[in-house]
């Protein structure tokens, strides 16, 4: 025993194999020498696997992951145009290059050195391609970005294929080193037998102490060959040579713990790159040249609302087109396959484009594909359903009237400039602006909605008379325009024309179920007879439009150059008044009101009249239209009612006098301190003011207004409503304010002798004024017989040519008496 114990303590083969060559020397020389063979050759490749082809694959993996994700950093930029690239990524690819640098210095191989040539270069382009995205120059940083790849590609490929040569040679050296192995345990197995008698203990042990350690280094390296790593390497610490082995599978299993570190760390990645794609606020899809999805984010997926299954790589781009098509009419099914092969088309030639895509469901999509060398694409896809809307709702804004759907003023006046531009190869044609008659009224008595809808109802109108050749757009307010294009327009196709507009617009409407008639007046002005420019053309239509509301409304007037003069003369009146105001030409006459019971004189009215000094006395139904058009009637009405309050000081006591107000001077002024202001500067009494408004001043039923004649009442001031019975619902406005007098027009009153149905409606409007507190004034006696049938219908006072007409202030003392003289005579 002990000489086996002698033999068995040497720490070498060699040694082992000496002790038992000293007892059969001759039975196992042929042993020997092969295990002193395996012995030199195993060293030989545990020394390769552990200075070269290990360290290699080891440092080419490393170097691979590096490249890696210095390309996936480089190759996202482009695609991120919208996001800021911040330092910290500059930082991270600064610091991958200074890796792959320094790590591509390690060994003086000639693969490295390829890869130390060309790594200065593709950092140098991966800078050039941050630097550009940086500032948005998408394309260069695209170009920039496919060079950069084709460089990565090269030196990615290069470093595979020197990694996956380094891991064959160590599969092979293994795989000799399992094979000598087991011939060295072939031969020994049959030298046991040999020397079975002789050294049979001994072989026993030996062959277990070598055996049995190769068999657990093969175990080893096949677990680690399933990725196995935590598996322990036995007999690495033993010095002989089987511990030289398992040092060598020892450096092996680090290298393949570090293989999985890798690929981990590259699975790692690609995890971040999933959650980076799906948190983009763009979808992103990628297909290769056979239309297969390479891959997509959720965006993408959320857009295009398609089920998990078409998100799967190797879906068939037709397969989803064929899916979000689903349930199109066949007509638009047609269109998205048309769409589809212009698609491939575009990819084809290799330029990037934008499109807007429509989907089924309203959204609207712009796509921007960026086709692939390989002949796949990249499309980027972000929802611009708001902003599309929106500029379509800008571009209708821009051109088209939002009340009717017309065109506007703008594009009217664009389409004008072009037909004028092209009247050489177009044609004449005529130009019809239409004005509405009676507009202002529905609109002031039936309210603005009412006015719209009636707007809405004409455009319709308009549009259904025309033709396709004809162009029709809203001016503004009331007034349209319409263009009649074609050939052989002249005078008789435009009035034509013009008639069947006026008699289309004419007819009765059903507004918010009320009937309502308007009419139309059109004024005509032919290209290029009238005009060669739009100012030209705009100016003399607006003059033929002018001149047919002044003939009556409800017709229609071709242009004529002798219309300027009258247009001329309005503008003369304009300013004229103007001076008029400045010069104080105004003055006022008054005209005397008398009580029918007592037969006095209880009131005076006061008219405006205008001395022109060329044109004489102006009356006051051709200058006060004109001042309210130029906005300066409420500073005449200031200065009426300051008059008035002057001239009332110096009359008895209980005569009162009566102001017309127009409308105007509620919304233009504060007449309230009008009033007040005219009442202290001539030191009148409240109660001896009477304020006159019309109905059109209760039109708006504003608020303000009420207010007003509230505080107006409230101080003292008497307020009429004037010419009632005129309007359209006359009897509604004594319940808007509690008036304290009627004036019943006299169109009225002028009838009485005549038509029964006039003294019917004298006689209700008084009674009704009695149960309402009010007095009623009839205006327009002119007859001892219309002074008797007033007086007879039951009102209270009377004015008209009876008694007096409107006399200066001068005159009116005097007219007094002779007016209270007239009445008890025709009394």
């Amino acid at each position: 025993m002990k000489s086996y114990a002698l033999i068995l303590q040497p720490k070498s083969f060699a040694a082992k194999l000496y002790g038992v060559v000293a007892l059969a020397f001759a039975a196992v020389v042929g042993v020997s020498l092969m295990s002193m063979l395996y012995v030199y050759q195993a060293r030989q490749a545990t020394e390769r696997l552990k200075v070269y082809s290990l360290k290699s694959a080891g440092l080419a993996a490393d170097l691979e992951i590096l490249l890696e994700r210095h390309r996936r950093i480089v190759e996202s930029a482009p695609v991120q145009l919208h996001r800021v690239l911040d330092d910290s990524n500059r930082r991270v690819l600064e610091d991958i290059a200074e890796q792959m640098l320094a790590m591509s210095a390690v060994r003086d191989d000639a693969l490295l050195q390829d890869v130390q040539q060309k790594l200065p270069d593709l950092i140098q382009k991966s800078r050039d391609v941050f630097r550009l995205a940086a500032n948005f120059a998408g394309d260069e940083a695209i170009k920039v970005a496919k060079d950069y790849s084709e460089t990565a590609e090269l030196l990615q490929g290069r470093i595979h294929v020197y990694r996956t040569e380094r891991l064959r040679e160590i599969s092979r050296e293994t795989a000799r080193l399992n094979a000598r192995g087991q011939a060295v345990t072939n031969w020994i197995m049959a030298g046991s037998v040999m020397v079975l008698v002789l050294l049979g203990p001994l072989l026993v042990l030996l062959i277990n102490s070598i055996v049995m350690r190769l068999k657990g280094i093969t175990v080893t390296m096949t677990r680690l060959a399933q990725n196995e790593t935590t598996i322990p390497v036995p007999s690495a610490r033993d010095s002989d040579e089987v511990g030289d082995i398992a040092r060598a599978v020892q450096v092996f299993k680090s290298n393949a713990i570090q293989l999985r570190r890798s690929h981990n760390e590259i699975e790692k990645l690609n995890q971040w790159f999933k959650i980076a794609l799906n948190n983009m606020a763009r979808g992103l899809s990628m297909f290769d040249a056979d239309q297969r999805l390479i891959v997509c984010n959720s965006e993408y997926q959320q857009l295009y609302g398609l089920p998990d299954a078409l998100t799967r790589p190797g879906t068939r781009f037709s397969t989803i087109i064929e899916y979000w098509d689903q349930g199109r009419e066949q007509d638009l099914s047609r269109e998205v396959w048309r769409w589809l092969d212009r698609h491939a088309a575009n990819i084809q030639e290799g330029d990037d484009f934008t499109r807007l895509q429509s989907l089924p469901n309203g959204r609207t999509l712009s796509v921007t594909c960026q086709p692939l060398p390989d002949g796949g694409w990249v499309d980027v896809h972000e929802d611009v359903t708001e902003k599309h809307r929106s500029e379509i709702r800008i571009r209708e804004l821009a051109e088209f009237d939002t009340l009717t759907g017309l065109a506007n003023r703008h594009h009217f006046h664009e389409h004008l400039n072009e037909l004028l531009s092209s009247l050489v190869n177009t044609g004449g044609f005529a130009m019809l602006w239409l004005d509405l008659d009676h507009f202002k009224v529905v609109n002031d008595t039936l309210g603005h909605p009412a006015g719209d809808a009636l707007l809405k109802a004409v455009s319709l109108r308009l549009k259904s008379a025309l033709r396709a050749s004809d162009f029709v757009a809203r001016l503004g307010g009331d007034e349209f325009a319409i263009i009649q294009g074609g050939s052989n327009i002249g005078n008789a196709a435009a009035i034509a024309l013009a008639d069947r507009l006026i008699a289309t617009v004419s007819e009765p409407y059903q507004i918010f179920g009320q009937s309502i008639t308007i009419g139309g007046s059109v004024g005509i002005a032919l290209a290029p007879q009238h005009g060669t420019s739009a100012e030209e053309l705009l100016k003399n239509g607006d003059i033929a439009l002018y001149k047919a509301k002044s003939a009556g409304r409800g017709t229609s007037v071709m242009f004529a150059p002798e219309f300027e003069n009258a247009l001329k003369a309005r503008r003369t009146i304009e300013t004229d008044l103007k001076r008029a105001v400045a010069a104080g030409e105004l003055e006022l006459h008054y005209q005397p009101i008398l009580d029918l019971k007592s037969g006095r004189v209880t009131g005076c009215e006061a008219l405006m009249r205008w001395r022109h000094p060329e044109r004489g006395m102006i009356p006051p139904f051709e200058f006060i239209p004109v001042a309210e058009s130029i906005g300066i009637i409420g500073e005449m009405g200031a200065w009426a009612l300051l008059e008035a309050c002057k001239a009332a000081v110096d009359w008895p006591s209980q005569t009162s006098v009566a102001v017309n107000l127009s409308a105007a001077q509620f919304s233009t002024r504060d007449l309230a301190a009008d009033v007040q202001a005219a009442l202290e500067a001539s030191g009148l009494a409240p109660q001896r003011l009477e304020l006159e408004i019309t109905e059109t001043v209760l039109l708006d039923d504003d608020p303000a207004t009420l207010a007003t004649l509230t505080a107006l009442s409230q101080s003292g001031v008497s307020i009429a409503l004037d010419d009632f019975g005129t309007g359209y619902a006359s009897l509604s406005y004594l319940r808007s304010f509690p008036f304290n007098k009627i004036k019943i027009d006299q169109t009225f009153v002028r009838d009485l002798p005549d038509r029964s149905n006039c003294v019917a409606i004298v006689s209700a409007v008084a009674s009704l004024a009695r149960t309402l507190g009010m007095k009623t004034v009839a205006e327009g006696v002119e007859t001892s017989a219309h002074l008797y049938l007033v007086t007879c219908a039951g009102c209270d006072e009377v004015q008209g040519y009876l008694f007096s007409r409107p006399v200066p202030a001068a005159e009116i003392l005097e007219r007094f008496a002779a007016s209270e003289r007239v009445f008890a005579h025709a009394a």
